[in-house]
């Protein structure tokens, strides 16, 4: 599963994986790799080993049948296969298009911080999905940090010489943007969205041309429904 990332105008694929890996994880990783290359000996020398342990099949003094061997392991793969087979029908796909919101309202970059605060106050809506003047994806701003702004306890508040009734919207946009397309299935984007922080996140098509918007409440109430779990 791949997302997208914004920054400095430029539009990069990024897999499901990177986004979610943390520092500490991946050094964790690192060395239990290390360890098992030093540990293990090798395909041929470790099928070795285990044919000789013939009590893993019988008792110790018992020879072992091939022929039955075989089908021993003919019946577990089969199992194994079923299993498999069971747990993916369990788990449906969930694509972003059946719940994300669209159309999506937008507004200017370089519109200000009034202008931003008056449009969500008429349409009753929590976040704001910026374009730039190419027409292109400038990010997302919400409404908790313009009210942070207003209250004087926002980044931007706390700058000397900061008007904003004329700052920029584009200025309350946290970087780097990602975004899914509406194939990608709300369980990855929830996990990414918990990894990166966010609260929102736009769904576009394979053009990058904005298409949806999903929200943290879009993915509870679309897995209300849902036996499912977000984190598994």
């Amino acid at each position: 599963m791949v997302f997208a990332i914004y920054e400095q105008g430029l539009r990069i694929h990024t897999p499901k994986e990177q986004l979610l890996v943390r520092p500490g994880i991946r050094q964790t990783q690192a060395i239990s790799a290390s360890r098992r290359l030093v540990d293990h000996k090798g395909d041929a020398e470790h099928n070795q080993d285990i044919s000789n342990q013939t009590w893993i099949y019988g008792y110790p003094e018992q020879p072992v049948n091939e022929k039955d061997l075989q089908q021993q392991q003919k019946k577990a793969m089969q199992a194994y296969s079923e299993v498999e087979q069971s747990k993916k029908k369990q788990i449906p796909l969930l694509p972003a298009s059946l719940v994300m919101r669209s159309p999506v309202i937008t507004l200017p970059a370089n519109a200000n911080l009034n202008e931003a605060w008056r449009l969500m106050h008429k349409e009753q809506i929590h976040y704001l999905v910026l374009i730039d003047e190419a027409g292109e994806l400038a990010g997302v701003i919400d409404d908790r940090e313009l009210l942070k702004e207003a209250a004087g306890v926002g980044e931007l508040s706390k700058q000397e010489g900061v008007d904003l009734a004329t700052t920029q919207a584009r200025l309350l946009v946290k970087t780097p943007l990602v975004t899914a397309t509406e194939e990608t299935d709300i369980r990855d984007i929830a996990r990414v969205m918990r990894a990166q922080r966010i609260r929102a996140m736009p769904i576009v098509d394979t053009e990058g041309a904005l298409q949806g918007l999903v929200t943290r409440s879009d993915l509870m109430l679309g897995l209300a429904n849902q036996t499912l779990e977000i984190w598994t």
